[in-house]
């Protein structure tokens, strides 16, 4: 619902108290799509998205509206141009989406995101049919008013509620600067922001920030680049747009049917943005032997730095999946998912930090070990991925990353040095200890789970993907994938099916060659 109420640039707003007569509540008409005061409505640009209520909590605040239950106070402040929403924009947007009926699929939302993923879609059809089966429509319920219904009494009642019963409201009266605080103060209390939101707010301008935001959007939604150039601009939206159709594309359901899979896992807002942070910041850095955390970049006031992490991050990605030459087209169910089909970001992470590491540091000759080894290293991690959820548990948070990079660079070495992989061994490398035991839940219900669906699925599937006749490694035809001359084109090869085989692109160009 984050498209109900627009964001602006809080920092651009006048600095100065307003000493003028406020509005004293706030009844649903002012969310009408014709109110001036809608029109004023803005969140602050650093607000987390407006994603983080169930549909059962959307149900729930409507429901205590309608039914002139206790609604907590409104927050707000008033600048000269706007009126921001210091605390309340969730009560807000579930008001103005069952008004619009828009919980994230409507006419406001496609205008504001363009693309809506499907799992938004389904999100929002589930709110729709919720609030529906509880309250009924707006719609409904407005037509209701002024008349007395004898077959649903308390739909009459709701309806005569609808225009009469304001929401309460609280001014921040001062400066921008004190609302900002206020803010803080308020989001630290009842359901506070997370890790994440509290490190995006605070490094907003920031061009991983910006990327990420971005990214998560395809380019789209709010534009929290909006104060650059038209070219800057524009060129934003594309790389971020080609980004996430790298990283996100395709959606999937569960169980799973299919093995064409996104590498970074679902495009959920809090997590994808986690996962987006770690990926800019590893991937964004170049040239330089540490990589800068996200508070260690100046504010982007132009939008180069921004386009410069994106372009960068491109570079890694192209490395990791797609057709251009240098891509490994690494399968995300061997690499990246666990056995029941889940996504891993410390598995994406580990592998995306080591790939950039090589890159940052010229090391073409692992790229070419590591293609010797595939075959071996991907055997490994089929048979290994209950043992790999069960060391990742065993792993502080800070630690998961960097181990999994380790981890990976360390089957490529032993692989090329001629030695067996194991699982001994690699829990000694990681420096863990103690004896590792498998425990699962017991089943008990006769049906199958999702869980269950999918770890057959992608077990049977996997024993008939297509393989590199290169390296012998998986391949992921529908996102990376080359033809290849069998006899080469320089010894006398020609176009045909006979001379024609599927390939890594990296194996083609630089293994084979």
């Amino acid at each position: 619902m984050d498209a109900m109420i627009p964001r602006e640039d809080f920092g651009r707003e006048a600095d100065e108290e307003l000493t003028i007569e406020l509005i004293r509540d706030f009844p649903v008409s002012n969310l009408a799509e014709d109110s001036p005061i809608r029109r004023q409505l803005r969140k602050p640009d650093f607000q987390r998205e407006t994603n983080h209520w169930s549909p059962g909590q959307v149900v729930s605040l409507i429901a205590s509206f309608v039914d002139q239950e206790v609604v907590p106070s409104l927050i707000l402040w008033k600048s000269p141009n706007f009126i921001f929403v210091i605390d309340g924009a969730h009560r807000l947007s579930a008001l103005r989406a069952w008004m619009e009926d828009d919980y994230g699929d409507g006419a406001i939302s496609r205008a504001f995101y363009g693309e809506i993923p499907e799992e938004q879609k389904r999100i929002a059809k589930r709110t729709r049919l919720l609030v529906e089966k509880s309250i009924g429509r707006f719609s409904t319920l407005k037509s209701l008013v002024g008349s007395k219904s004898a077959e649903n009494p308390i739909q009459a009642r709701r309806a005569g509620a609808l225009f009469t019963r304001p929401l309460h409201l609280q001014w921040v009266v001062g400066s921008q600067s004190v609302a900002e605080t206020s803010f803080f103060k308020i989001n630290s209390q009842g359901t506070p922001l997370d890790e994440v939101e509290e490190m995006l707010i605070k490094n907003r301008r920031k061009p991983i920030a910006i990327g990420a935001r971005a990214i998560l959007r395809a380019g789209s939604g709010h534009k929290y680049w909006s104060g650059f150039t038209d070219k800057n601009q524009s060129k934003i939206e594309e790389v971020a747009a080609d980004l996430y159709k790298i990283l996100f594309k395709p959606e999937t359901q569960t169980p799973l049917r299919t093995l064409e899979l996104p590498l970074g896992g679902a495009a959920s807002p809090v997590d994808a943005l986690s996962v987006l942070i770690e990926f800019l910041t590893v991937a964004g850095t170049r040239n330089q032997t540490t990589i800068k955390s996200i508070s260690e970049y100046d504010d982007d006031e132009s939008g180069d730095a921004t386009i410069d992490v994106l372009k960068k991050s491109v570079d890694i990605a192209n490395r990791i999946t797609g057709d251009a030459p240098g891509s490994l087209g690494l399968h995300p169910a061997v690499y990246f998912y666990n056995e029941r089909g889940k996504h891993s970001r410390f598995l994406f992470l580990g592998i995306s930090t080591l790939i950039a590491d090589k890159v940052r540091n010229n090391d073409s000759d692992w790229f070419k070990k590591f293609s010797a080894a595939r075959e071996t290293i991907e055997k490994f991690l089929m048979e290994n991925k209950s043992l790999l959820g069960i060391l990742l548990q065993n792993m502080g948070k800070l630690q998961r990353v960097p181990k999994m990079r380790d981890m990976f660079n360390f089957l490529v070495t032993e692989a090329n040095a001629g030695r067996s992989l194991s699982a001994e061994a690699l829990i000694s490398h990681l420096g863990l200890k103690g004896r590792i035991i498998d425990v699962n839940a017991k089943q008990t219900s006769q049906s199958f789970s999702d869980d269950t669906k999918s770890m057959v699925f992608v077990r049977a599937a996997i024993e008939s993907a297509l393989k590199c006749p290169i390296c012998k490694g998986l391949l992921d035809f529908s996102k990376s994938g080359s033809y290849d001359h069998i006899v080469r084109v320089r010894d006398g090869g020609i176009g045909t099916p006979e001379n024609a085989q599927i390939a890594h692109p990296f194996c083609n160009t630089s293994v084979k060659n």
